[in-house]
C-alpha cells in the first residue's frame, strides 16, 4: 500500500503549499485573529455610527432644546413685558387714577424689562459659545441667523422699552402732551419687538424640526448599522467556518494517512510510504512515521536475513532491548541436543557436488523440522551434524521433554530419508543405508555472544554442551542412535522409556556420567524392547558386580531376543575380556571413553 498526502489532498497551489509551511499554532492563530478582525471591523462600525447618533441627540438636548427653551423664555416675558405695560396704562397714563398700582406695574415694567435684556444677552452668548464647537454646518447657519435676530430684538426691545417709558411714566414731561404720538410709537415698537421674537422662535422651531428630523433618520440608521452589525458577525461567522473546514481539512487528510499507515504497519505491512508538503508538526509526524517505518523495514529485512543462519527468537532477543544483558553472558539450565549423520563421508564420496548439496540439505530440511516443531533452538550446522538446545527463555517449559521427543521424531525422519535416497543420489538400487546418532545431555550452560570484536556467533558453553557431544559419538561405540544423560532422563522419566546402557567417564574426567538409551514414548514400546531392556538390566547389574557368568548369560539371552543389538554386544564382548583380565576392585563399573 503505498498512500502519499498528494494523492488525498490533489493537487496544491501557492496558497495551501504556504499554508502548509505554518506550525499548527500558527494556523490557528492565524484563524483567530481573521475572526477578531471581522468582529472588530463590525464592532467599530456600529460604534462610529452610534457616536454619530450620540452626537446628534447630544446637540439637539444640550444646544437646540435649551435655545429654544430661552426663546420661549424671552417670548413669555415679552408678553409679561405687554400685560404689565397695559396694566400701568390701566392705573396711569396721562392722568394718574391709582398711584401706587401705577408704580407697582412701572416697576413691574421695568423689571421684565430687565429680564429679557438680561435673557438675550444670555442668548447670544450661548449661540457663540455654541458656534465655537463642532456642530453641522446647516446647524452653524441657523445659529448664526439666530445671533442676527437676537441682537435685532435686544435693539428693537431697547427702543421699546424708551417709548413705553415715556409714555407710561408720570414724571416724563412728554405726558402732558402728544399723547398719541407717543402710544403709537410705543405700540411701533411693541410689534416690531414681537415681529423679531417671532421670527426667532420660528428659526428655532425649523431648527428643531430639522434636527428631530436627523434624529429620526439616525435612529432608523442605528437599526441598520444593527443589521448590519449582525450580518457582519454572520460573515465572520461562515468565514472562520469555511476556514475551520480548509485547515481542519488540510490537517484531517495527513492524519487519517498517518492512521491508516499505523494500521496497515499493525497488520504487518511495512510497504507504507508516507510523503506530506506540510511543514507542521503532522508533516514532520508523517516524516517521522516514514522515517520509523524505514527502520522497521530494515530491521524486518535483517531479521529475515539472520533468520536463515540464526533462529527468529535468537534474532529477536539480539535486536530486542535485552540485547546487551544476552550479549554479556547469562547462566541457564538447558538441554543441549548433538545429531550426526552415521556414514555420511563414505556416501558423500560416490556423489557429484550437485547431488551432495542435494542430499544435505534434504537431510538438514527433514532433521530440522522436529527441532523447531519442538521449540529448540538449531545453534548450528556442522556439516552433516546438528547441535541445538532448549531452555529459558526460548523454550520454558519441560525443554527435556520437548528435546528427547525431538531426538525421536527425527529418528523417523529418518526413515523418510532412507525412502528419498535413491532419487536423491539417482539410483535405482542398491543405496547406502543411513542412520543418525543423537546425544541428550540437560545441565547448566553459559549463553551469550562468544567471538572476537569483529566476528560473533551467539551460542552456548559449558560441560553439558561436551557431554551432549560426546554422547552422540558413543552411539557409534554402543551401536545405538540416541543416548543421554541421566539429568535428561530424571525430567522425562515419566513419559519417556529408556534403557540405562553404562557408566561413562570421559578422557580427562574423574566423574562418569550415567548413560541411556532412548526407546520411545510410554505405551509405545514393544513388549520385547520392554523385555529386552528387563533382561539387559539384569546383565547389567551383575556386570558392575563382577559376575561375568551371569552377566554373559544375560547379554547373550538379550542377543536372542534382538539379535544385532548393540549394547549387548558391546558388553557380552567387555565380559569376555574381563575374565581374561579382570578390572582393578574397585573399578565401580565406569568404563573410561578413548573418543572425544
Amino acid at each position: 500500500m503505498d498512500m502519499t498526502a498528494e494523492e488525498r489532498v490533489g493537487p496544491a497551489d501557492d496558497a495551501p503549499m504556504r499554508l502548509g509551511r505554518w506550525t499548527i499554532g500558527r494556523k490557528f492563530v492565524g484563524l483567530s485573529v481573521v475572526l477578531l478582525s471581522i468582529m472588530l471591523v463590525a464592532a467599530l462600525w456600529s460604534f462610529m455610527q452610534a457616536a454619530r447618533v450620540n452626537r446628534e441627540t447630544i446637540l439637539l438636548e444640550q444646544v437646540l432644546e435649551p435655545l429654544r427653551r430661552e426663546i420661549a423664555a424671552i417670548e413669555q416675558e415679552t408678553a409679561n413685558e405687554e400685560l404689565a405695560t397695559e396694566r400701568a396704562l390701566r392705573y396711569g397714563g396721562p392722568q394718574l387714577r391709582d398711584p401706587a398700582r401705577h408704580a407697582a406695574e412701572l416697576a413691574r415694567f421695568e423689571e421684565l424689562n430687565d429680564d429679557v435684556d438680561r435673557r438675550l444677552t444670555m442668548l447670544q452668548k450661548a449661540i457663540r459659545r455654541y458656534q465655537g464647537t463642532e456642530i453641522p454646518v446647516e446647524v452653524a447657519i441657523i445659529l448664526g441667523r439666530l445671533q442676527l435676530e437676537s441682537e435685532s430684538v435686544q435693539r428693537d426691545h431697547a427702543a421699546y422699552r424708551r417709548s413705553v417709558g415715556a409714555y407710561i411714566d408720570p414724571a416724563a414731561p412728554a405726558m402732558l402732551n402728544g399723547n398719541i404720538e407717543r402710544e403709537a410709537a410705543a405700540t411701533g415698537d411693541e410689534k416690531r419687538v414681537l415681529a423679531s421674537l417671532e421670527r426667532m422662535g420660528t428659526e428655532s422651531d425649523a431648527l428643531a424640526r430639522a434636527h428631530e428630523q436627523r434624529l429620526a433618520a439616525m435612529e432608523h440608521r442605528s437599526f441598520i448599522i444593527s443589521v448590519e452589525s449582525l450580518l457582519l458577525a454572520v460573515l465572520a461567522f461562515l468565514i472562520g467556518i469555511i476556514l475551520s473546514l480548509m485547515i481542519t481539512r488540510r490537517m484531517m487528510v495527513p492524519v487519517q494517512s498517518l492512521i491508516d499507515g499505523a494500521e496497515e504497519v499493525g497488520r504487518g505491512n511495512l510497504d507504507v510510504s508516507l510523503k506530506s508538503q506540510s511543514r507542521d508538526e503532522i508533516g514532520q509526524l508523517a516524516h517521522a512515521f516514514s522515517s520509523m517505518v524505514g527502520e522497521l523495514r530494515t530491521k524486518a529485512a535483517m531479521k529475515d536475513t539472520f533468520s536463515s543462519y540464526l533462529d527468529p527468537r535468537v534474532v529477536d532477543r539480539l535486536l530486542g532491548e535485552r540485547r546487551a544483558e544476552l550479549e554479556a553472558g547469562e547462566k541457564r539450565e538447558m538441554t543441549v541436543f548433538f545429531s550426526d549423520l552415521q556414514g555420511f563421508s563414505a556416501i558423500s564420496e560416490t556423489l557429484t557436488p550437485t547431488a551432495l548439496v542435494k542430499l544435505i540439505n534434504r537431510y538438514l530440511s527433514l532433521a530440522a523440522e522436529p527441532i523447531q516443531l519442538h521449540r529448540g533452538v538449531i545453534d548450528k550446522y556442522i556439516g552433516d551434524a546438528i547441535m541445538a538446545y532448549w531452555g529459558p527463555p526460548f523454550t520454558p517449559d519441560d525443554p527435556a521433554l520437548s528435546a528427547v521427543r525431538a531426538a525421536l521424531e527425527q529418528r523417523a525422519q529418518i526413515d523418510r530419508l532412507e525412502l528419498e535416497l535413491p532419487e536423491l543420489m539417482g539410483l535405482r538400487r542398491g543405496a547406502p543405508r543411513i542412520a543418525v546418532r543423537i546425544g541428550l545431555a540437560s545441565g547448566d550452560v553459559v549463553v551469550g555472544s562468544i567471538g572476537s570484536t569483529a566476528s560473533r556467533n551467539f551460542t552456548i558453553m559449558g560441560d553439558t554442551v561436551n557431554i551432549a557431544s560426546r554422547l552422540e559419538g558413543a552411539n557409534k561405540a554402543y551401536g545405538t542412535m540416541i543416548l543421554a544423560d541421566e539429568a535428561t532422563v530424571r525430567q522425562v522419566s515419566h513419559r519417556i522409556e529408556t534403557r540405562e546402557i553404562d557408566l561413562l567417564a570421559a578422557v580427562g574426567k574423574s566423574e562418569a556420567v550415567r548413560v541411556y538409551e532412548l526407546l520411545g514414548e510410554v505405551g509405545e514400546v514393544g513388549d520385547a524392547m520392554l523385555d529386552l531392556r528387563e533382561t539387559f538390566e539384569n546383565g547389567l547389574a551383575d556386570y558392575r558386580a563382577g559376575d561375568w557368568d551371569r552377566a554373559g548369560s544375560a547379554f547373550a539371552r538379550c542377543l536372542e531376543i534382538a539379535p544385532g543389538d548393540g549394547p549387548a554386544q558391546v558388553f557380552a564382548d567387555r565380559v569376555r575380556a574381563f575374565r581374561t583380565a579382570p578390572p582393578a576392585a574397585d573399578w565401580g563399573g565406569v568404563w573410561q571413553s578413548v573418543g572425544k
